[in-house]
């Protein structure tokens, strides 16, 4: 929306007090930014979005690879699910930092860094030959993901509409489940190592658009509100939400990581070939794709609390079911409902983080999210490993479910009151 004067025509007061009444308003009465003003809103979502799709790529390939790494290097559940899970692990250490560093530099140079080491980390894997250079190339691949996520998921929500959000940045989750769809495809491909080597160029190539598209520095209104108003808003406006999206990300991407993790090794058990397993997880991110949209236009019409509860209660039951079920005629139905319960859950957060988001401070919120979301990355593949290690898979599969249930109830409770500042 265009303000009648420019924000350097009025002195440091009103500039102050303008800041304050823009915290109660859509992100869209900012100031228009440079890349605004020169680029279209469609072609920078577009980026954010291929981005989040190139990273989901990254961190699913590498999934019909593991039962022959682990075949190949002699290693069992545990180092399994560590090599998976140090992805979380360096980016639990980082995204708050660079979200922080977003609010202040903006976007364009944290993008750019993040796609050119996700393409390295690809390189890196097609050369790998032990289990230290495969945790190397995981580790990076983790900080490429904390610096591309502190920045996209800004960006996105700046560019998002108001009336629109659960959609609009559904578009995210979307990407995020081509790339789900997209990773284990091109991982069954080839050798073992060669869909890394077929994969590298696309992230360095996003590289170069973040770097062509996006300002330079950070917009004007983001600077404002972070010196000012902005971290008394935070402590007491986001308190609730923040921590109701960050616990429901933390308890899903948990359980959703220990499927990733345990699945392909059950299924090799079972006699799966890599192809097998790769196709699988297309498929599983199919689903995904097709249903996120629809989770999306639910939260904008019924708020983001009914469909939140009602995936968290359906993933908690679903999820032992589909692991008693590995080989039987209901493994794919109980597949497609558990995806779709998980989805049910994690979608809506992102607008929910969103609705209460300015410029200036949507880096750091988002560097929570995003902690809560590698903590849950970390925790679910170590721990389902774990336990299927010293008790079996069933058991893994239901104490991983356990915290979805615990969170039921946490959900209207975090929730109950709309905050007025919400528009």
């Amino acid at each position: 929306m265009k303000q009648s004067d420019p924000p350097q025509a009025r002195p440091p007061l009103a500039t102050l007090s303008q800041s304050a009444v823009a915290l109660s308003a859509s992100h869209s009465a900012a100031a228009p930014t440079p890349a605004r003003a020169t680029r279209p809103r469609g072609l920078l979502l577009g980026l954010a979005v291929a981005i989040i799709f190139t990273d989901a790529v990254g961190y699913t390939v590498i999934i019909p690879a593991l039962p022959s790494f682990a075949a190949e290097l002699g290693l069992g559940e545990t180092r399994t699910g560590t090599l998976y899970a140090s992805y979380g692990l360096i980016s639990l250490l980082l995204y708050l930092p660079f979200g922080l560093l977003v609010d202040r530099w903006g976007e364009r140079r944290w993008l750019t860094v993040g796609m050119l080491a996700l393409g390295v980390a690809s390189l890196g894997f097609w050369q790998a030959s032990g289990f230290w250079t495969l945790l190397g190339c995981r580790v990076t691949q983790g900080i490429a993901a904390s610096a591309t996520w502190a920045a996209a998921l800004p960006l996105a929500a700046r560019l998002a509409t108001t009336e629109r959000r659960g959609v609009e940045m559904s578009v995210l989750m979307m990407a995020f489940s081509i790339g789900v769809v997209a990773g284990p495809a091109l991982g069954s491909l080839g050798q073992v190592r060669d869909p890394f080597l077929y994969f590298a160029g696309v992230p360095f190539g996003l590289a170069v658009c973040a770097l062509a598209l996006l300002p330079r520095h950070a917009p004007p209104s983001a600077h404002v509100v972070v010196d000012s108003v902005a971290p008394s808003f935070f402590r007491d406006g986001l308190r609730r939400e923040l921590v109701c999206a960050c616990l429901v990300i933390l308890v899903t991407c948990a359980t959703l990581g220990a499927i990733e993790i345990l699945l392909p090794l059950q299924f090799s058990r079972l006699g799966w070939t890599r192809q097998h397993i790769g196709l699988f997880f297309s498929s599983w991110g199919l689903a995904m794709l097709i249903i996120q949209p629809l989770i999306g236009w639910w939260s904008d019409r019924r708020g983001r609390r009914e469909p939140i509860q009602f995936g968290l209660l359906a993933a908690a039951v679903l999820t032992p079911s589909l692991f008693s079920a590995l080989d039987s005629i209901w493994l794919f139905p109980l597949a497609l409902g558990t995806i779709f319960a998980l989805s049910a859950a994690l979608v809506p957060t992102l607008p929910l983080m969103a609705d209460y988001l300015t410029d200036g401070q949507s880096g750091r919120a988002f560097g929570f999210y995003n902690m809560a979301f590698s903590l849950g990355i970390v925790l679910g593949p170590w721990s389902g490993g774990y336990i299927t290690e010293h008790l079996n898979v069933r058991w893994a599969a239901v104490l991983v479910s356990l915290p979805l249930l615990v969170m039921v109830p946490l959900v209207p409770y975090l929730l109950r009151h709309p905050h007025p500042r919400k528009v």
